[in-house]
């Protein structure tokens, strides 16, 4: 590390991947520190150095220093990579410890627990955030779970299906079910035989039974309120059935027009959504969707939209900038069964392509939004016109209410305005982006810590 960089960590207050030591820490609490960095982004612990950036040097027995920083990067599993420096500041010894970020999949550990840098602390992960890590690291993977399913849970005629839709229709006459189970991961035997949750999804007799989230809901509504319920249906089925009934019962429940070509006298029926988009954001809601969650995907039809929302926010290592540019699977063994039956290209062009049909058939580009831990996808048709709100008389009785208790309670979150309102999670947060997006409210954070305040100069 050269003079101009270390003197501009050291002018930097302690952060996310800075951290100053005026002595020499012990080799548990080094360990703990290197871990940390490790399992975020990496960073500089540095040795003599106080806590307001003041160079204080270091009085000790530089070789055995060494040493315990040695022993504390051999006591973390897998080691990580570090590299230790000595600097001479204003003839005062500094140690700077440069420690590497961990590969993706993958998660050090100190005496068999998981340390996070988190802003400027360690931190030892435990309950919800030990969970919440292990899924973004992927290490924690829902297909992956073994369960307690026999092999006489399975349907054959499922299994089949899927068979004849890969063009191996002949599979099963040379080879039994434990054999495609084993030979496609969807289970092991390591002296006892486990099926994957992914294995149960799609091809257990009930497979709402093992996993309840797993169904689709479809609403069909009169209007353009989730008020007057037309038709529904819940589709609790294996993925692909699912996914083929989903998709028809919308095909069923939206307008149709006629036209005779010129060169023709054949009319043709043109639906008032290209199908492809349709069926494209169907299967990313099944795909993509968190099913480590109890919330099940919920579509809503109405007279000039789509709103088709599923668990789970952005997957694990995509960020929004990245988002339809780049194929982030939150779960692989999905992806791939659904991949290998020809359901998905796996190039990462599904979104693009959507947007590119809806503009080709005149509509507007599907919206796509992230919030409260929930994906959103909006289509609307030649007939929505998300009207400018100009004052409060254009605001929902919902909107009007949540206005009412910001104004008593200062913030609020998209789950109290959904439980004041006694809607869905998904309409709330319709609402709320209407609200922001006509300057009555503000947005504070992200994720699940996200909250929203009041714009006292619009109301």
């Amino acid at each position: 590390m050269d003079k101009e960089k270390l003197t501009q960590i050291i002018n930097t207050e302690e952060n996310q991947e800075i951290e100053f030591k005026e002595g020499c820490p012990s080799e548990t609490k080094l360990s703990e520190i290197i871990c940390g960095f490790a399992n975020a982004e990496g960073g500089f612990l540095l040795l003599g150095i106080g806590k307001k950036g003041e160079v204080k040097g270091l009085h000790c027995n530089f070789d055995k220093l060494q040493q315990n920083i040695a022993n504390a990067r051999q006591h973390i599993s897998s080691s990580p990579h570090i590299s230790t420096t000595i600097h001479t500041i204003d003839n005062k010894k500094i140690v700077v410890i440069d420690v590497a970020k961990a590969n993706d999949k993958n998660a050090h550990t100190f005496n068999g627990a998981i340390y996070v840098r988190m802003g400027s602390t360690t931190q030892k992960l435990e309950g919800q955030s030990l969970i919440d890590f292990l899924k973004n690291k992927q290490i924690l993977c829902f297909d992956e779970q073994d369960t307690e399913a026999k092999l006489s849970d399975l349907d054959e005629n499922r299994i089949k299906h899927y068979l004849s839709l890969r063009d191996r229709q002949d599979y099963l006459k040379s080879n039994t079910i434990k054999n495609f189970i084993i030979n496609n991961s969807l289970g092991k035997e390591n002296g006892v035989f486990r099926i994957k949750n992914v294995g149960i999804i799609f091809f257990a007799k009930e497979p709402i039974l093992w996993h309840p989230q797993s169904e689709v809901r479809v609403v069909r509504f009169s209007g353009v309120e989730p008020i007057n319920i037309v038709s529904q249906r819940d589709f609790r089925s294996d993925i692909i059935e699912n996914i083929e009934r989903t998709i028809a019962f919308i095909r069923e429940n939206i307008s149709k027009r006629f036209i005779i070509p010129e060169d023709s006298p054949r009319r043709i029926e043109i639906e008032e959504y290209p199908s492809s988009v349709i069926r494209e954001a169907v299967i990313n809601a099944v795909v993509h969707r968190d099913y480590f969650s109890y919330d099940g995907i919920q579509i809503n039809v109405f007279d000039d939209r789509i709103e088709i929302s599923n668990p789970g926010g952005l997957p694990p290592g995509l960020t929004k900038e990245f988002f339809g540019k780049r194929s982030v699977r939150r779960n692989p063994l999905t992806y791939k069964l659904l991949r290998d039956c020809q359901y998905i290209e796996g190039l990462g062009l599904g979104i693009p392509k959507m947007r590119n049909e809806m503009r080709k058939a005149g509509l507007r580009d599907p919206e796509f939004n992230f919030e409260g831990g929930f994906f959103v996808v909006t289509l609307r048709n030649a007939k929505s016109n998300l009207k400018s709100i100009e004052g409060l008389k254009d605001l929902n009785p919902r909107q009007l209410n949540a206005l009412d208790y910001l104004r008593q309670n200062k913030t609020i979150k998209s789950k109290m305005y959904a439980n004041i309102n006694n809607v869905s999670l998904p309409i709330a947060l319709k609402d709320i982006n209407e609200l922001i997006k006509f300057k009555f409210i503000k947005k504070v954070g992200s994720y699940r810590g996200a909250y929203y305040l009041i714009r006292e100069n619009k109301i």
